[in-house]
């Protein structure tokens, strides 16, 4: 049976909630993982917009609004981006008074505010269609107020990190079970050049696998994570990658030989 396209996904309340109360719960171990993601990301808004303060973003894909209210409080504006409206309906219970805007980047990149100094993205290109993920970053390329201005992309499928011992599991143990998907740095880097866009940082965390937090006393594996999140060479090892990009530029195309 084939995957739903990314765009279908998403789209009954009942997966939106299911998505917010489930998966994104608190207390649950992707929630151990956003207080290390959190830290990382404030240290890569300060390295590459110092003057965030005062900053136009746009978070795109911004689902159930968990990166919208860490930036909410940071930033000068802020615009949430999404393409299912339930999704939305949640965003504003959780990050009440944030913008938001129910688009396709795609098919109505008009209807996507322009000029961002910071443009973030998170939990998007995992599960996305290869041909979706170029199309959409070449329009938030465009989105992009100049070179300077910055993309903060949220990858949660390194294939370097515990993913590739459960890959191995799965097929030694459980071989009905599919390969996990994956997009790790190297993904990355190839979107980046096909988008006119390089990528200039990184850095990640997500070490332990889920079922570690329930063999540790509470609290052990958020202070664990915390501890090796960012760490020079191991980041490169976690599950969640955090990479920075700026405009690079674009390829000549062989259809039309132009930029």
């Amino acid at each position: 049976m084939e995957d739903r396209r990314y765009s279908d996904q998403y789209q009954g309340r009942s997966e939106a909630r299911y998505y917010q109360d489930v998966m994104l719960r608190k207390g649950g171990f992707d929630d151990l993982l956003w207080r290390s993601e959190q830290k990382l990301l404030r240290r890569l808004m300060s390295r590459h917009c110092p003057a965030h303060r005062a900053a136009s973003v746009l978070d795109f894909a911004c689902g159930t609004g968990r990166i919208l209210s860490f930036l909410k409080p940071r930033v000068g504006s802020v615009v949430g981006v999404d393409i299912s409206q339930q999704m939305l309906e949640i965003a504003k219970e959780q990050v009440p008074g944030v913008d938001v805007l129910c688009a396709d980047i795609v098919e109505r990149p008009e209807d996507v505010p322009g000029d961002q100094d910071i443009i973030t993205s998170f939990r998007f290109l995992l599960n996305a269609e290869h041909g979706l993920r170029e199309s959409c970053f070449r329009a938030l390329r465009e989105k992009l107020r100049d070179d300077d201005s910055i993309l903060i992309v949220g990858l949660h499928g390194n294939p370097l990190s515990r993913r590739a011992l459960a890959n191995l599991r799965n097929r030694l143990v459980t071989r009905s079970r599919p390969a996990l998907r994956s997009f790790g740095m190297a993904d990355m880097r190839a979107l980046a050049a096909k988008c006119g866009l390089r990528v200039v940082d990184g850095t990640g965390t997500g070490y332990l696998p889920p079922t570690v937090e329930k063999l540790l006393p509470r609290g052990a594996t958020s202070l664990v994570e915390g501890m090796l999140a960012g760490r020079p060479l191991l980041w490169k090892y976690g599950s969640n990658l955090i990479v920075v990009c700026k405009r690079a530029p674009l390829p000549v195309t062989r259809e039309s030989g132009e930029r």
